[in-house]
């Protein structure tokens, strides 16, 4: 029995060919990076302000429109203004020692242009017991660790994190 060329030939390019695709599809599915859900960074902690709360915005309201009231006839000519009576003004204190605008100083521990980066860097803070999260700042995600209202507190935690080999920087 005898095997033809033409045979033989179109036997290893079909091969070929299944070889091309298992091998495809076969990379496609190690090269792909799985999807995962995308993670939600926690909100930063905020301290309220000391000051009066401002009023909350209402929703816009119809109204229907209103006539104008018929304007009022002109009012005789006041008579002259006497001069200002000089009132006692009460001994002037300085303001309490409440600033206008809170400040709050934070710890950063990275700054990375890829969030996996920034991901694994905050998980490393968290498994050493520090309460790290991600901000989206210009471009980059930026680690940081705390909110605090006192520089020195913030100061403090910068100094435990440059004790276990960090560097960071307190930014406000």
């Amino acid at each position: 029995m005898s095997v033809k060329p033409v045979v033989v030939v179109l036997v290893f390019v079909g091969l070929f060919g299944v070889a091309m695709l298992v091998g495809y599809v076969g990379g496609q599915a190690f090269l792909t990076p799985p999807t995962t859900p995308p993670r939600i960074p926690r909100p930063v902690p905020t301290v309220p302000s000391p000051g009066p709360t401002p009023p909350q915005a209402q929703p816009p309201q119809q109204v229907a429109p209103q006539p104008e009231p018929p304007a009022p006839p002109p009012s005789p000519p006041a008579p002259a203004p006497q001069p200002p009576q000089p009132t006692p003004q009460p001994p002037t204190t300085p303001p309490a020692a409440t600033p206008s605008k809170l400040v709050l100083y934070r710890v950063q521990v990275g700054a990375f242009l890829r969030r996996e980066n920034a991901e694994i860097r905050a998980a490393e803070l968290r498994e050493r017991g520090f309460d790290a999260y991600i901000n989206l700042s210009s471009g980059l995600y930026r680690v940081q660790v705390g909110a605090f209202a006192d520089r020195e507190n913030a100061q403090r935690v910068a100094q435990e994190l440059r004790a276990v080999g960090y560097e960071v920087l307190i930014t406000n």
